[in-house]
């Protein structure tokens, strides 16, 4: 089994704040963090920690930023790895923390745009090689469309975590087996602030099952036209940046390594949730020894 990720590369750098700043003011952070990140690698990695097989497919800026995301897939033993080069400098993500865990992101994505069909159309057959293929918000519609219509004719397991939200996904959702979302991302792609009828409403557009997390809740899952909900564990939260990624990441390894729906999104959850109790995003991410012994608890 393996999967396929394609997605994008950022550098992030967190600072901790006391709290959230007001409109022009000006705030000394108590802490600053540099981290490789971006939903593309962030997933991809929480996926291998799995011991999947996993590839990456995603785009970088030909700068010294760059190195920072190259030393961690190489720290992480990531083999099945290729990293496209574009004109643009490498993306980064500024984090705010509080200290309550909480944080707010900035993104850049001209590098993630950068990553069309023109690049990526001697690459495409990579996915009838593989049994999942896993895609973020952070590429452009065309080529996440075109992605995941290859996803689709060849029968591989297609998920989606439309993160962050650039373009409407009318068109796109037929062609998702799987969809991820957070509360407001559910909201505004299934039109309801109720998750349940948000996520009905995904379903109607296509897609086969609807997942959406809820922070500390947990998560819903509407699964063979049953809405189930899961529960989180109570955990000391340090910093929530990476808990979604590190969900998803495990959702589709989990599901990849043969384990029931049910049983993935128990143990995806309690990965997310060891994740808080860290700082940074992939460096938060539980090894691939913690998460072994997890699934055999």
């Amino acid at each position: 089994m393996s999967i396929l990720v394609v997605g994008n590369a950022t550098v992030d750098i967190s600072y901790e704040i006391k709290r959230l700043p007001s409109i022009g003011e000006t705030l000394l952070a108590s802490g600053r963090m540099v981290d490789a990140g971006g939903k593309g690698l962030n997933q991809a990695i929480a996926a291998s920690r799995w011991g999947v097989d996993v590839h990456l497919l995603a785009p970088l800026g030909d700068d010294a930023a760059a190195s920072v995301i190259r030393d961690r897939l190489d720290s992480e033993k990531l083999e099945n790895v290729e990293l496209l080069i574009g004109p643009f400098s490498t993306d980064e993500s500024i984090i705010f923390v509080t200290p309550d865990g909480s944080n707010i992101i900035v993104s850049t994505d001209s590098t993630a745009k950068w990553l069309s069909i023109d690049n990526l159309k001697h690459r495409l057959g990579l996915i009838l090689a593989k049994d999942t293929l896993l895609l973020q918000g952070n590429l452009s519609k065309e080529t996440t469309e075109k992605c995941l219509k290859e996803g689709k004719s060849t029968g591989v397991r297609t998920v989606l975590n439309p993160s962050p939200i650039g373009f409407s996904y009318d068109g796109i959702w037929p062609l998702v087996r799987i969809a991820v979302l957070n509360e407001i991302e559910a909201e505004q792609l299934g039109s309801s602030k109720d998750p349940e009828i948000a996520g009905r409403n995904l379903l109607k557009l296509g897609v086969e099952t609807v997942v959406i997390t809820l922070g500390s809740e947990g998560a819903m899952a509407i699964y063979e036209g049953k809405s189930i909900m899961f529960g989180a564990p109570k955990m000391d939260v340090v910093d929530t940046a990476g808990a979604g990624d590190a969900f998803v990441g495990s959702l589709v390894a989990a599901l990849d390594m043969g384990l029931p729906f049910m049983e993935s999104m128990k143990f995806s959850i309690e990965v997310a949730s060891l994740t808080v109790t860290k700082r940074g995003t992939t460096s938060a991410f539980p090894s691939h020894k913690n998460i072994r012994k997890l699934i055999k608890c």
